[in-house]
């Protein structure tokens, strides 16, 4: 009986401890991480020090909208001509 190889667990075993993969699914050949994507959802986890949240959640309300991130950006003028991003929510 064929078995699915357990992606997470070999990519999580060459990554440091703070870096986690939690899932993946197939994809077409044709699929690009960076130009197929419709949407993208990032989480980062923080330990409990003394954060100011309220601050922290003052800062990134700045960013919610639609911004040009050019200067943030790899600058591939081959493959991307559009830097600029819709943020829908950003919160700690």
């Amino acid at each position: 009986v064929l078995r699915e190889m357990d992606f997470c667990k070999v990519l999580n075993g060459l990554l440091p401890e703070e870096i986690r993969a939690i899932g993946w699914c197939p994809v077409t050949d044709g699929f690009s991480a960076r130009f197929s994507a419709k949407d993208r959802t990032y989480r980062y986890f923080f330990a409990e020090r003394d954060l100011n949240i309220s601050a922290m959640n003052d800062g990134l309300s700045k960013i919610v909208g639609e911004h040009d991130f050019r200067n943030l950006a790899k600058m591939d003028t081959e493959n991307v001509t559009n830097f600029k991003r819709k943020i829908l929510k950003a919160n700690v």
